[in-house]
């Protein structure tokens, strides 16, 4: 896992979330925690957190701001959030 301590900044922040197996984000600049369950890091200054089973990091590259993770991905929430970005999509 590639995490460099560069104060980086990105533009732009994407979530792309696909079949409920993959997702993908932009506009990382810091990961802070990876493991199977639950995988956080810092998008456009906000920390997010995905939460799920069986999750792999596929790719991270805080230079190009881009993570892809796959596994069941059960919850992506905004720290401070009360409500998860997927129910508050899929009411």
């Amino acid at each position: 896992m590639e995490n460099n301590n560069q104060n980086i900044q990105h533009k732009h922040h994407k979530i792309i979330y696909e079949n409920m197996k993959n997702i993908c984000l932009t506009g990382v600049e810091k990961a802070d925690n990876a493991t199977p369950t639950h995988f956080s890091c810092i998008c456009m200054g906000r920390e997010l957190h995905i939460i799920g089973k069986d999750m792999s990091v596929k790719k991270l590259d805080v230079m190009e701001g881009v993570a892809e993770l796959e596994g069941e991905i059960t919850e992506i929430k905004y720290a401070g959030e009360k409500k998860s970005l997927l129910k508050r999509l899929f009411k």
